[in-house]
């Protein structure tokens, strides 16, 4: 497998790939070739399966009352 080297990151940038990294518990390296694979060969959306996802979730979170959010400021 060959290597890539990767000059001039910004800091900040390099920060924040050094949390997301700690966040999925991978190593920086592998975050970022996770994230390479991920913009050059996207996953394909199953709609049925996201909308599915989706509603397990609401059901966790509970009802949320966006009206209530944004007169709060939120």
């Amino acid at each position: 497998m060959p290597d890539l080297a990767i000059r001039g990151v910004p800091d900040d940038l390099h920060r924040e790939l050094k949390a997301a990294a700690e966040r999925n518990h991978r190593s920086l390296n592998g975050e970022i070739v996770s994230r390479l694979t991920a913009s050059i060969r996207p996953e394909a959306i199953d709609p049925v399966a996201l909308l599915d996802r989706i509603q397990r979730r609401y059901r966790t979170l509970g009802p949320i009352d966006l009206d209530n959010l944004r007169r709060r400021g939120l």
